[in-house]
């Protein structure tokens, strides 16, 4: 006979063996594969308006066929940029928000900086990844002159895939610790079991996450704008220099000056000089008559 100790421990041994071969189970089921490697970047021309192609991945991910592969709906993430000059960037701005709101997207951003010539702004939009031609013909058109358009496109098919394989190695994993943890008879096998599970089901909802993340992105477009109005797009123009205008001025100003010192000094010797004398005249009679007085008094005295 077994006794209740020794099948505790061989319990215990059999718990840890399961849970041992499932970790390693995870372990390979959820080891990154090989990067695809990146193709050069596209070379752009210099053209007012730039395209860059979507990338392909280089090869299907490890456990999926190229047929497999190329049955998947393809995950791309759609951005574009546009430099626009307009005649009037409030009323562009109002044209904008009301295609934002027809095609059932959104604005992300919008910054305005008003200035003395006119309104610059800057905005950042989402709409739907299928609507993005049907936007970006429609903002074309609100514009007098398009100074810069660039369009491209980030393909997460792979990434995508990638992480469904990943979730659904994880989820097996997730039952099986389930099903071990009602079966456990053992505290301690009970509780390293529970942290496991609380790891697996953590990186599940990480997981999801990611992959939320890529089918939003994937689902709407972005579209950032530079709107200038027609007076800050114009260039600046410096009128002419004529020195001569400004010698004559400079002696207009001159004669002027020599005019007001000659008025001032006619001024002074006919007016402020005789005026001065008749009221100092008294003064002047006042003072020596009473110092005359105080000497006197004085010669009294001794």
């Amino acid at each position: 006979m077994i006794s209740t100790d020794e099948g505790a421990t061989m319990y215990k041994k059999i718990v840890y063996g399961v849970i041992t071969s499932i970790l390693a189970l995870v372990v390979v089921g959820c080891a990154p594969r090989a990067a695809p490697t990146e193709a050069p970047p596209p070379e752009i021309r210099e053209m007012p308006v730039e395209v860059v192609e979507a990338e392909k991945p280089a090869s299907a991910p490890s456990g999926y066929g190229a047929a497999d592969y190329a049955d998947i709906e393809r995950l791309i993430i759609r951005t574009a940029s546009l430099d626009l000059v307009v005649p009037d960037t409030e009323a562009a701005l109002d044209e904008i928000n009301d295609l934002v709101d027809e095609l059932g997207g959104y604005v992300v951003e919008s910054n305005v900086y008003q200035y003395q010539e006119g309104m610059q702004a800057h905005v950042t939009l989402r709409v739907p990844a299928e609507s993005l031609d049907v936007a970006l013909e429609r903002i074309r058109g609100l514009a007098t002159e398009v100074r810069h358009e660039s369009i491209s496109g980030q393909d997460v098919t792979e990434e995508y895939v990638d992480l469904q394989s990943r979730l659904r190695h994880l989820e097996a994993t997730e039952a099986r610790l389930l099903e071990f943890l009602e079966e456990a008879e053992d505290t301690e096998a009970a509780l390293e079991v529970y942290d496991r599970l609380q790891e697996i089901q953590a990186e599940v909802e990480q997981v999801k996450g990611r992959m939320q993340y890529l089918e939003q992105s994937a689902a709407l477009a972005t579209i950032s704008l530079d709107i200038t109005p027609d007076e800050l797009a114009q260039p600046i123009q410096v009128g002419g220099w004529h020195p001569e205008g400004t010698l004559r001025k400079a002696f207009e100003s001159l004669i002027r000056v020599l005019q007001f010192l000659v008025d001032a000094a006619i001024v002074i010797v006919v007016l402020v000089i005789p005026v001065l004398g008749v009221i100092a005249a008294p003064i002047i009679g006042l003072f020596f008559l009473v110092r005359a007085l105080i000497r006197r008094r004085a010669r009294r005295v001794k």
